[in-house]
């Protein structure tokens, strides 16, 4: 119960403190009794779920081998079907972003100059060549899917393939932290989230920690080529201007807000502190139509520099649960029907893309290596990168044709990617030798006393 209330008490906090002002930075009209009561409806469903998945489905999971987000997804389509509040999609819209954001800044964190000095030799490799064959590949299957098969208008076409193909190169944690909690021998030691150096499984984590980072990267890319012009403007910014901005936006919040972090002493005040340096970032973001998640990469990255940025790490680090479970359900509630042929063609052809390329891109960047060529089997995991993707693309450019299409498709390979992680990444270890059997240390009898 202690990590719950430091964890997902101050995240309610926060989001009461927040919402009304990203509504206000982003041309909302004033909080009102309406707003309220939409913000504790969510924050009461959300509250409910996160006690059970913390009490029950971690242990689900760690049993079963599954990180499947489909009961939260399920959830927010239930609440988002009903005829209160959240069936108005408008309202949420600073949510959406806040929590966005939240997981830009978070990824942001884990690029510490000293971190990234430590990760295994071969894994920018994997990554560079993930983001080109996978990223570059899916993102020609869902154009020629949209436009060929589906009609949808060719520039619009193009978009929905580029965010399908950031989406896609996307990876996760989410397996490799399961398998640790499952199987202690692949850490250092079991009081230690950290994975035994040398190893496959060291490899697939750090790899699949740079793919997300990748993928914001090239979503960011993405919205400065296809800015939209904003209105009361004399001349639109060109996508290089847009892509600068983008990024200053970032550098210069970094650097001002580095000030006011480093005065707090406490946990609790840095999260405060981190409260507000999202709500400001993001609110800017959201104004300007532009990555809220691009834009707190950089921010979060330079934040995490110098002496304090390991424990400003751990502050945000132990929030990332109950921000992937908002995003899920929050995903579930603005989902839109589709047409259900429609919706299976792109899912489907997104979800096969996907893991073919992954596999070609693990052989492709295994090749002249010691590596196995069949190690993208590792990498199948999609988890909350892609989804601030999907949610990202629906804030930005929403009204563009096939923008449900493309959210339905992400959402659904998603939630079967991380199904199916596990299990994959596990039969990769055991094939490499780093797992013997499927049987975790601390499910072992206990040895008689001699």
């Amino acid at each position: 119960m202690p990590r719950v209330r430091r964890t997902f008490v101050p995240l309610i906090l926060a989001a009461l403190a927040v919402m009304p002002g990203l509504s206000h930075a982003g041309g909302a009209a004033p909080p009102d009794n309406r707003s309220m009561v939409l913000l504790l409806t969510i924050l009461g469903a959300i509250s409910a779920a996160y006690l059970v998945a913390h009490f029950l489905m971690d242990r689900i999971q760690k049993r079963m081998l599954v990180t499947s987000g489909i009961e939260y997804v399920l959830l927010g389509v239930l609440l988002g079907s009903s005829s209160g509040v959240l069936s108005d999609h408008t309202t949420l819209a600073p949510v959406l972003a806040f929590g966005t954001g939240w997981i830009g800044l978070l990824e942001g964190s884990s690029l510490r100059t000293a971190s990234l000095g430590r990760l295994p030799v071969r894994a920018l490799r994997l990554a560079v060549v993930d983001l080109f064959v996978v990223g570059g590949g899916v993102s020609l299957v869902g154009f020629a899917t949209m436009h060929y098969g589906l009609d949808i208008a060719f520039n619009d076409a193009i978009l929905a393939g580029c965010v399908l193909g950031c989406a896609a190169t996307s990876g996760s944690a989410s397996s490799t932290r399961l398998l640790g909690r499952r199987f202690p021998q692949l850490l250092t030691d079991t009081d230690s989230p950290t994975p035994r150096p040398g190893t496959v499984y060291e490899l697939v984590a750090a790899t699949s920690r740079l793919t997300q980072t990748f993928a914001i990267l090239a979503f960011g890319v993405i919205t400065c080529l296809f800015h939209r012009p904003i209105e009361g403007l004399a001349s639109s910014p060109v996508a290089a201007e847009w892509l600068l901005l983008m990024l200053g936006l970032g550098l210069a919040l970094g650097g001002l807000f580095r000030l006011l972090v480093s005065n707090e002493s406490t946990e609790n005040q840095r999260f405060m502190a981190m409260v507000g340096i999202i709500c400001f970032s993001t609110g800017a973001a959201f104004f300007l139509e532009l990555s809220a998640l691009t834009v707190n990469l950089v921010l979060g990255a330079v934040l995490v520099q110098g002496s304090r940025g390991k424990e400003l790490k751990q502050s945000l680090n132990s929030t990332l649960p109950p921000v992937v479970l908002l995003l899920l359900v929050l995903g579930g509630v603005v989902w839109v029907p589709v047409d259900p042929l429609q919706g299976a063609i792109l899912a489907g052809a997104a979800l096969f893309a996907r893991g073919a390329f992954k596999l070609v891109s693990g052989a492709v960047a295994a090749a002249g290596t010691p590596l196995r060529p069949d190690i993208g089997r590792g990498f199948f995991a999609q988890g909350a990168v892609g989804l601030c993707i999907a949610l990202s693309y629906r804030l930005i450019f929403h009204g563009s044709e096939g923008v449900d299409l493309v959210f339905t498709a992400i959402l659904v390979s998603v939630v079967l990617s991380e199904a199916a992680a596990p299990r994959l990444l596990r039969g990769l270890l055991v094939d490499a030798g780093e797992l013997r059997q499927d049987i975790a240390m601390t499910d072992l009898p206990a040895r008689p006393a001699s």
